[in-house]
């Protein structure tokens, strides 16, 4: 990382604040009482073992499950947020470990799911009729920009590898994600090569104006392209580091409990 991209993180404000999120199923607590800062412009890293709550963290934090406390603070302001369409609303798009992408329809349709363009005119106003001219251009020129080499985006989602259906999934944050990306697990399942596809693509949407969220427990990744990394044990926050401080192996040590730490 250059130096200027450093003095930029440093001064760079919180565009979003998570305070105090627990989330409780009856005795159990699997999240207690943790707090997640993402600045703007960076790649944040979400780590820990199976069951640290790193999945429980983002659906609280985007709606998708009730949190049973904390607030969330977007630009300084406290929102509400209960709802993934309230996530979206405020300007949150949402990747999860099984992309989201349906089998049996086109890339054009996938990539603006619940969002369709309808005509302008009597047809798409009275009737709704959709507007494909209008979405397969959008379509086209979203790849372009991103460098996603996808020729035909009317064959079904299925015929395509794993890398290229996640580059699918992750092109719809640039297009509808207006300030920050979460992804769950953006590799997973993938090979070294359609990986790192993926991660160069990740990089990117920095350059798109987007703040990004990352769980992973790929330590490399977290080394290679995130700007800071919080770790998470057993449901709750154990420490918070910028990358450039610290190495794979403390933060192993961090996530199984062998390095005992402080939240920084």
């Amino acid at each position: 990382m250059e130096k200027n991209e450093i003095k930029h993180l440093q001064k760079a404000k919180n565009i979003l604040e998570a305070r105090g999120i627990s989330k409780h199923y009856g005795g159990i607590k699997a999240l207690d009482d943790v707090d997640l800062v993402l600045r703007d412009g960076e790649v944040l890293a979400v780590v820990g073992d199976n069951g640290a709550g790193k999945s429980t963290l983002v659906k609280a934090i985007t709606g998708a499950i009730s949190r049973t406390s904390g607030t969330i603070l977007f630009d300084g302001e406290e929102v509400r947020i209960d709802s993934p369409t309230d996530a979206k609303a405020v300007g949150i798009e949402t990747v999860y470990q099984d992309l989201a992408l349906v089998n049996e329809i086109s890339i054009t349709k996938n990539i603006f799911l619940g969002r369709e363009i309808v005509k302008d005119n009597i047809l798409g106003r009275v009737f709704g009729v959709l507007d494909f001219k209008k979405m397969d251009t959008e379509t086209r020129d979203l790849f372009k920009k991103l460098d996603i080499r996808i020729a035909d985006i009317y064959r079904d989602a299925q015929a395509f590898s794993g890398g290229q259906r996640q580059a699918v999934a992750l092109s719809k944050t640039v297009l509808f994600g207006k300030r920050i990306a979460i992804l769950d697990e953006p590799t997973a399942a993938l090979g070294v090569r359609e990986s790192k596809m993926a991660m160069d693509l990740v990089a990117s949407l920095k350059d798109h104006g987007l703040s990004v969220i990352m769980i992973t427990h790929n330590m490399q990744h977290v080394m290679n392209y995130c700007d800071r990394v919080m770790v998470l044990r057993l449901g709750r926050l154990v420490a918070v580091r910028d990358v450039k401080d610290v190495d794979g192996d403390t933060l192993v040590g961090l996530i199984t409990g062998a390095n005992k730490s402080k939240v920084a």
